[in-house]
């Protein structure tokens, strides 16, 4: 009877290390952000074109707002506050040497309201858009707001693989 506890306690202290071996060898820990509007449309203000999933942003505005074509783009709608533009700076900080690229479209831009709401589909309080070079849009942030700022941080370090 001795004999089988020792054999039982071995094999209960064998398998988390068997499952352990298997999963260090054989797993992958991935991460993904999933683009938005890539399965269910946005909703669509009225007075602006109809949109068809998966989204991207139309080729006219990315040369208008000047993505680039090997990196990231935050896209900060208004002018930012003295907290946004702390909070601006750790992103940058945090990425230096990455391909991220920032854009403000302040008010006065002619087309500040329609880009918004038709092309980046922002509804308040939001008001900084993160796009990706293939002009899909990955997340929605508040500027100014620390908690959204550290999601956004960690977003983006998760579509850089850098975790």
């Amino acid at each position: 009877m001795k004999d089988n506890k020792v054999i039982f306690l071995f094999l209960a202290f064998l398998l988390p290390v068997l499952i352990f071996l298997f999963l260090k060898f054989f797993g992958k820990n991935e991460f993904a952000v999933e683009p938005l509007y890539s399965t269910i449309p946005p909703e669509v203000p009225a007075g602006c074109a109809p949109v068809s999933i998966p989204y991207h942003i139309p080729d006219s505005i990315a040369k208008s707002v000047a993505l680039e074509q090997d990196s990231l783009t935050l896209i900060v709608f208004g002018k930012p506050d003295k907290e946004a533009l702390t909070q601006l700076a750790r992103i940058d900080e945090e990425f230096a040497g990455e391909a991220i690229h920032q854009r403000i479209i302040e008010q006065t831009h002619p087309e500040y309201t329609s880009l918004k709401q038709c092309i980046f589909f922002l509804k308040e309080p939001f008001n900084l858009v993160l796009v990706d070079r293939r002009g899909t849009i990955r997340g929605e942030y508040v500027m100014n707001d620390r908690e959204e700022v550290d999601r956004l941080l960690t977003e983006i370090a998760i579509i850089l693989k850098k975790y």
